[in-house]
């Protein structure tokens, strides 16, 4: 799995992505994030290689990348 984190002044991008194998992480991860930034939008493509693109303010996509990281590790 791969995270990314993007800052372009007021706004920010974090991509998500994974492959299929991945695919139940990846949903429990984007799920978290969304939880945890409800201001955030995201847009999900892909099927052997999943890939979900998080955007809004950045210091909202900021929280949601964090809470990406912490639940991509575990």
């Amino acid at each position: 799995m791969k995270i990314e984190f993007k800052e372009d002044g007021f706004n920010a991008i974090t991509t998500i992505t994974s492959t299929v194998f991945e695919f139940r992480l990846h949903n429990r991860v984007v799920d978290t994030a969304l939880f945890l930034a409800p201001s955030v939008r995201a847009k999900r493509s892909g099927f052997f290689i999943l890939k979900t693109v998080i955007t809004g303010k950045a210091s909202q996509v900021l929280r949601a990348y964090e809470a990406l990281k912490v639940e991509a590790s575990r």
